[in-house]
């Protein structure tokens, strides 16, 4: 809560710049159990064992106290320490009522004990008798009363207030108020030559981030933010590695923070090791989506229910992270055909897409499988198949060798591997923490925890549109993806066979909505889901 909202009393003195022993110093806090004691502690503030006459008067006597403070039973804090004492050192907060929490100062605190009982409802029932009624509360709680649950940490956040209480039993409630809490130390240097232009990220809590690395992508980038932002995404993060096409005056106009990556693109991982570090600097404790300027995020009921009920919903579920597919949409006639401009509607200009059929493999990395198939693979990739051929027996030759560690490891056996079509599972959005990491762009990333059942989504993937053609070209004169763009190599030798190329094929059908990819098992519903996004819809 910020400062301004406090309730001064006449004897109320400024706050100490630099108060001694931290930040909290000099401030007393009656009842405290840990972990809120061993945090307060830790931040200067002494935790007074007990809330009777005997503890408040004990530390009202001691002439280093200069506030009094009673927070109810399971209270933790939501900001760092130095918010925290903006609110409550040098002012008079009486609390709303008695649930709330309230913080005097210790001149105000010593007059109302000389008038009677003295222990902390007696204190605080008197406070606010007398003072003026405060703008807001120091403790964030539930209408209902009830314990705060992982569903309940965005509203916390958001209320910008001091404290939350009473908080449940689940251990990773208390982690993730105590690590929100934490004070915010100066971001780490980022890699690469990797620098903000303009105003440098600064997320409040709870805001959902969208990071995109790009070059040249001033056709796609303003429909794909205004996409994300239709979602929910609070705060965009556009990593440029020196666009020459307006790309950047697109993410500024957007309202993106702009950082700059004048290094070389294979060499960060293909934009892996930018996207880490700044989510590293400044994602952690956020929910973030992580997508290429050709993609757009669609899960379950997100025509109705936006990113913030399905994070919340997720969080509930205890699930760090979201599995998606991508899924190709494209023209209705050839793509040197199309005329799309920025800014217009993708999802007209580009309304096909052809159910794949996918198949799952496993792999050792988190997410343990992954998903191909799809209108890739039948035109550019068709030997990957594995109903063509003997490519079936290879395959489970190659998974069988994979299984001897000495064979796992060797890059001749590891050459033999069966030819595979793009990888369309993609897991974008993710609670970023301490640990989190990208390794293969989104399609695999460091482990973290998925709830045994939870919604999936899809990447519509707008590729392939009327300058495929020059991008592809763009992309095996410069060697600027995996493998020295070898994907890129056969989209363009086909693009250059057939200048009228087109992917419609006869299984092509609109995309009417996300209930039609539910329908189509492309992505997973869950009843919680349908629950949770039906009451946050009123």
């Amino acid at each position: 809560m910020p400062a301004s909202t406090a309730c001064l009393s006449p004897a109320a003195a400024a706050a100490p710049s630099a108060p001694p022993g931290g930040p909290l110093g000099g401030l007393a806090v009656l009842g405290a159990a840990a972990p809120l004691a061993n945090r307060l502690a830790g931040w200067g503030a002494r935790a007074a064992p007990g809330q009777d006459e005997a503890a408040l008067r004990r530390a009202l006597a001691d002439p280093a106290v200069v506030a009094i403070a009673w927070l109810p039973p399971g209270a933790l804090p939501l900001r760092p320490p130095a918010a925290i004492a903006a609110s409550l050192l040098g002012a008079d907060h009486p609390g709303l009522d008695a649930g709330d929490g309230w913080c005097l100062t210790a001149a105000t605190a010593r007059r109302l004990a000389a008038e009677g009982a003295a222990d902390a409802a007696a204190i605080g029932a008197r406070a606010r008798a007398i003072l003026p009624r405060p703008a807001a509360p120091l403790v964030h709680r539930r209408p209902d009363g009830a314990a705060l649950g992982l569903a309940d940490l965005p509203s916390a956040f958001g209320s910008a207030l001091p404290f939350a209480a009473p908080c449940g039993e689940d251990p990773a409630i208390a982690a993730r108020l105590l690590a929100g809490a934490a004070p915010r130390a100066a971001a780490p240097a980022l890699p690469d030559g990797l620098a903000p232009i303009g105003p440098a990220p600064a997320p409040r809590p709870g805001e959902i981030l969208a990071v995109l690395v790009v070059r040249n992508e001033a056709m796609r980038l303003p429909a794909a933010l205004e996409a994300a932002r239709a979602l929910g995404v609070d705060r965009f993060i556009v990593i440029d590695n020196r666009s020459t096409d307006g790309t950047r005056d697109a993410a500024l106009r957007a309202g993106a923070h702009l950082i700059d990556a004048p290094g070389d693109y294979p060499a960060s991982g293909f934009g892996i090791a930018w996207t880490n570090a700044v989510l590293d600097a400044w994602g952690r404790g956020h929910w973030a989506l992580v997508l290429d300027a050709d993609e757009q995020l669609v899960f379950p009921g997100s025509d109705r229910a936006g990113l913030r009920a399905l994070t919340r919903h997720l969080d509930a579920q205890g699930a760090e992270a979201m599995r998606t597919i991508l899924l190709d949409c494209f023209p209705r006639g050839p793509l040197a055909a199309c005329r799309y401009q920025a800014g217009e509607d993708l999802r007209a200009a580009a309304p096909l897409f052809e159910p794949p059929r996918l198949r799952r493999e496993r792999i050792e990395d988190f997410p343990g499988t992954l998903d191909y198939g799809g209108v890739r693979e039948r035109l550019f990739f068709p030997e990957a198949d594995p109903t063509r051929g003997l490519r079936w027996l290879r395959q489970k030759l190659f998974n069988l060798g994979l299984r001897v560690p000495r064979l796992r490891a060797d890059p001749r056996f590891l050459a033999l591997a069966p030819p595979r079509s793009p990888t369309l599972t993609k897991l974008p959005l993710i609670r970023w923490r301490e640990g989190a990491a990208l390794l293969a762009s989104t399609h695999r990333i460091a482990p973290m925890r998925l709830a045994a059942e939870q919604p999936t989504g899809v990447l519509l993937h707008y590729k392939f549109l009327q300058d495929f053609h020059e991008r592809a070209v763009d992309a095996v004169t410069r060697g600027i993806h995996y493998d020295g763009s070898r994907e890129y190599r056969r989209y363009l030798r086909r693009l250059e066979a057939d200048p009228d190329f087109s992917l419609a094929g006869p299984a092509a059908r609109d995309f009417t909505g996300p209930e039609a990819l539910v329908a189509l098992g492309l992505m997973q519903d869950t009843e919680a889901w349908r629950r949770d996004r039906e009451a946050a819809a009123g």
